[in-house]
């Protein structure tokens, strides 16, 4: 019984160390995305934002259908940008990065016309084959209730 203890505390063990050494609770990358869609999302520069999706990409926004690929996603964040009247602020909450994979959850604030919005994020990025990290998944929503529907007619 002593032995199975023995062996079953080294196979955690090995498992531990080796998982640490190829993936970290490290944001890097995530923190460098997410610097540099707070600049250009507060520079209203949507080709920026698009820049830092991979070709096939997905946004996924509230109320509205998935948005798929770069050049769709640039024309959407462009629609939502021209919004802005106050800056965006993205806070990391929690992530995970591993050597050519990662995700991020973390919260928004940002003024849209008269309103503050707030809310919660999640994105799933990847290293390119030219070593430079994208996000792959973008899924967003709003902490407001939803405006009520229109009146019957």
């Amino acid at each position: 019984m002593r032995k199975v203890g023995v062996v079953s505390l080294v196979s955690l063990l090995v498992v531990a160390i080796s998982g640490a050494q190829t993936a970290s609770p490290a944001a890097g990358a995530a923190d460098e995305l997410r610097q540099k869609w707070m600049a250009a999302g507060n520079a209203k520069d949507a080709a920026a934002i698009a820049a830092l999706y991979a070709e096939d990409a997905v946004v996924m926004p509230p109320n509205a259908a998935a948005v798929k690929g770069r050049a769709a996603i640039q024309s959407f964040w462009k629609g939502m940008v021209d919004q802005l009247t106050g800056n965006v602020t993205l806070t990391r909450v929690s992530g995970w990065q591993g050597a050519d994979t990662g995700y991020e959850a973390g919260t928004f604030a940002a003024k849209m016309g008269t309103a503050n919005d707030a809310g919660k994020y999640l994105i799933t990025f990847k290293k390119s084959a030219d070593g430079k990290w994208l996000i792959t998944n973008d899924i967003f929503n709003s902490d407001l209730p939803c405006p009520p529907p229109p009146p019957a007619k």
